[in-house]
């Protein structure tokens, strides 16, 4: 039996910590749980804020209020020429009933809470909200509200309780963000706020995203942070580890105590084999083959469409007709070859194999019936994924055909291993698999990992490259190396050449150009005949997990864990 993950993406998210910096200030002694102010929106044009229970702006009840600018002129101010200093923007705000607020741009309108959550763009709130003009003409939004609270909608975004419902893991992320904000407050004061929602700060998503095991984690962790010397450590903290975490010299060039090179691993899960009786190089082969479609009159009854027989005619035109009153029989169309080409079941020239058809017609019509999950059990015959977020469980037929995706291409396998956290595509009938395709990287803001395998992966082309290296001014780009790796084997620095010049980048500026997701990967250049660089590929990679105080400490050395209020 697959050993069933504890604890596996905190550890994790803890873990990679470095990769999130914040002004580095030591936060006072608190003695009573604090009220943070979250920027939801730093320059909004509009917003739209509603509620079913009616709420007070300006000593007007209302259940909806939507913000905008006018700019007002003054009646002296026609038929001359104006300058910048003649503009006067106010802000306009619509209630219930027609009525319509006009107010000084700068004025802070402040929405108290209700008990019931506050609507702004589809996402709910608790606490209070604040709507205030800024120096862009535009809009602050402003969410304030008790810690406690905020953690309630910071916890299950940073860390997925579907993907990884250990409550230690939660609790150990709760600390961590508990430490993280109260380390950071007043990180945006100019702005009129302490810290931001997104992950530049933490991911704030607001009441609409809570869940009750990452609840309980806050609450279970009620007022307790993670200190260094008496003071809150700057506990940062990134979506991935990669087996090692990184001296914070090696990413910030600053030295810091309590942020140091540690193993992200206790134990490693044992990667279980799969095997099957059959196999298809061509992955389309495979999906005809289970679909028991070998003709046009198979594919009608895969597909529950009425009426059988083939085509009269090869040809192209003939072959769309029949194509689309076959199964487009509700289509009107003044061209069925216009229609059919349009919806790539056919090409302009007919030279596509009539297996090619047959499966671009399934594909079209989403006959197979494809799912997605992500596997967490895997005994050799029945497998438990998570799918749309519930655990359920399959059994595999040992006939299925097993594809093991990289990029688009699909590689045919007929034994291997999972070790778990892998994104499966698979068709079940009856709760059995019929045919699978699974993926080493696994996409999710708050996911990681428990495997020495790929988490994800990035493809960028010559011409992303270029744009993302242009700010290094060294003309076409010719290659890249790792000079030198720290413990974690994250690239401290490596060399971008091109054709006028060759530059060195440290960690974190390289992964800010590429836009990568974490400065732990490696990559594969793909090069055309000439030897150009037409592309590269970057893989992250991650580990298993800890326990709740055992995973704080072992991340942040030395520190003590201490309940402040």
């Amino acid at each position: 039996m697959m050993r069933k993950v504890l604890f596996a993406a905190l550890f994790l998210t803890v873990g990679a910590f470095y990769e999130r910096s914040g002004r580095s200030q030591t936060a006072p002694t608190v003695q009573a749980e604090p009220t943070v102010r979250i920027g939801l929106n730093p320059n909004a044009s509009t917003v739209n804020i509603r509620s079913s229970a009616a709420f007070t702006v300006q000593q007007n009840r209302t259940r909806m209020a939507k913000f905008s600018t006018v700019l007002a002129l003054d009646a002296a101010s026609t038929n001359r020429v104006l300058s910048r200093a003649d503009l006067d923007y106010r802000m306009l705000v619509e209630l219930d009933a027609g009525k319509v607020l006009v107010l000084p741009s700068k004025t802070k309108v402040r929405i108290e809470p209700t008990g019931t959550p506050i609507e702004i763009e589809n996402r709910t709130y608790r606490g209070a909200i604040e709507v205030f003009g800024n120096s862009r003409n535009s809009f602050t939004v402003v969410n304030d509200l008790p810690l406690e609270e905020y953690l309630l909608g910071v916890v299950p975004n940073e860390l997925s309780p579907g993907t990884y419902g250990q409550l230690e893991a939660l609790k150990a992320q709760a600390v961590a963000a508990r430490t993280y904000v109260l380390r950071n407050m007043g990180q945006y004061k100019s702005e009129g706020y302490d810290i931001c929602a997104t992950d530049a700060c933490q991911v704030y998503f607001g009441a609409g995203t809570e869940d009750p095991l990452a609840s309980r984690a806050v609450t279970e962790t009620h007022a307790v942070i993670a200190t260094y010397d008496d003071k809150p450590i700057n506990a940062l903290y990134s979506s991935t580890c990669g087996g090692r975490t990184e001296n914070a010299e090696n990413i910030f060039d600053e030295r810091v105590p309590y942020l140091v090179s540690t193993i992200c691993e206790y134990k490693h899960p044992q990667p279980l084999p799969f095997s099957s009786s059959r196999s298809f190089p061509d992955w389309k082969d495979a999906v005809l083959t289970v679909a028991g479609v070998s003709n046009y009159t198979e594919a009608r009854r895969f597909m529950s469409i009425a009426g059988q027989g083939e085509p009269p005619s090869a040809e192209t035109g003939a072959l769309a007709t029949f194509i689309r009153e076959s199964f487009y029989p509700t289509v009107q169309t003044t061209s069925d070859l216009s229609f059919i080409t349009e919806q790539g079941i056919l090409s302009a020239d007919g030279s596509l194999p009539a297996r090619e058809v047959l499966f671009r017609l399934i594909e079209k019509k989403g006959a197979f019936e494809w799912q997605q999950g992500v596997l967490i059990f895997w005994d050799g015959q029945t497998m438990k994924l998570l799918v749309n977020g519930q655990p359920k469980e399959f059994k595999l037929s040992p006939d299925a055909p097993i594809y093991q995706r990289i990029g688009d291409e699909r590689l045919a396998l007929r034994q291997g291993s999972w070790i778990g956290g892998e994104l499966m595509e698979f068709r079940a009938v009856d709760d059995a698999i019929q045919m699978l395709v699974y993926r080493i990287n696994f996409a999710n803001p708050a996911a990681d990992r428990y495997s020495r395998l790929a988490l994800w992966q990035v493809h960028k082309t010559r011409q992303e490259l270029e744009a993302a290296f242009k700010p290094l001014s060294i003309g076409l780009l010719q290659d890249m190396r790792v000079i030198e790796r720290g413990p974690s084997q994250r690239p401290v620095s490596t060399e971008v050449v091109g054709s006028t010049g060759r530059r060195t980048v440290r960690a974190l500026r390289l992964r800010t150009l590429l836009g990568l997701r974490d400065s732990l990967f490696s990559f594969d250049i793909e090069r055309n005949s000439p030897g150009e660089i037409i592309g590269m590929t970057f893989y992250g990679m991650a580990l298993d997990g800890a326990t709740y105080e055992e995973i704080l400490k072992k991340y942040y050395k030395g520190i003590e864990l201490k309940k402040i209020y």
